[in-house]
């Protein structure tokens, strides 16, 4: 009996302490369950927190999408447009280039009759003046040979009349010493005295402007008569045009020296630093 009693207290204790354990693992099982629910609890509300972003972000997404739509649809109708205003701006400017090939046509006719009528009137004015100078100088050398003309005649005539005054004289000395001399023959050489002496005429000596040459002052239409009070008739007149003008200017010598050394291929030497 005692040992049925002892058999069912150790087994009694055996499955209380079963149950104590079963208990404890029911509680542990509990705190995993409440656990692993407080986990899928926060993970839902931060899956849901992630869904609402998501959402925000995709309705964003549509509206940048409306937008691009509208946004392309306006880029299709300005690259049209652009590309009409194109060509419009292209059919302008070809318009634009006949215009301007048409104006630059125009002023190169215009320069070269300006050009052409300057040369004409520089060259009928050239004419003119050296027409003037011609007649000038052809008076002065027709007044130069008139009185060469004039004074060779008169040296013949001092000849003449001195050749028959003489003949005169020495056949009436002859005639006085005693000579038979016919008066017909002195009276021939007294004529001819007579005559040549009619003909000793005074000849009027040249004037310093016959013999000097002065300036020929024509009217001119390039000719201001404003500044020619500024130029210096014995000077340079170089102040009268800019430094850099100035500069650019040849004289001869340059002109000979490049036209030498164009013509040999070889630099011109300066004169002026050669051995004497």
């Amino acid at each position: 009996m005692n040992y049925l009693v002892e058999k069912y207290d150790r087994i009694l204790n055996q499955t209380m302490v079963q149950l104590g354990a079963s208990e404890k693992l029911a509680h542990a099982r509990l705190k995993e369950i409440e656990r692993v629910r407080a986990e899928l609890k926060k993970g839902n509300n931060k899956a849901a927190e992630e869904k609402e972003v998501l959402r925000v972000k995709f309705e964003e997404l549509v509206g940048k999408l409306k937008s691009d739509r509208a946004s392309k649809k306006e880029l299709a109708r300005e690259k049209a447009r652009l590309e009409w205003a194109t060509v419009a701006l292209e059919k302008e400017k070809a318009e634009l280039r006949e215009e301007r090939d048409a104006a630059v046509e125009k002023l190169i006719k215009e320069r070269q009759h300006l050009k052409d009528s300057r040369i004409l009137e520089v060259t009928r004015e050239r004419e003119s003046v050296q027409a003037a100078m011609t007649d000038k100088a052809n008076h002065g050398f027709s007044r130069v040979h008139d009185y060469l003309v004039h004074l060779d005649a008169l040296g013949k005539a001092k000849n003449l009349y001195g050749q028959a005054s003489g003949t005169r004289k020495c056949l009436e000395m002859i005639r006085d010493s005693g000579t038979e001399i016919p008066q017909e023959m002195i009276d021939v050489f007294t004529k001819q005295e007579k005559l040549h002496e009619a003909a000793n005429l005074r000849v009027n000596p040249l004037s310093d402007s016959d013999l000097a040459i002065s300036p020929l002052l024509l009217p001119s239409r390039f000719v201001d008569e404003r500044f020619k009070a500024s130029f210096d008739p014995y000077g340079s007149n170089a102040d009268l045009i800019g430094s850099e003008a100035t500069s650019q200017l040849l004289t001869l010598r340059d002109a000979v020296e490049d036209q030498y050394a164009g013509q040999s291929g070889e630099p011109a030497v300066d004169i002026t630093l050669a051995p004497t």
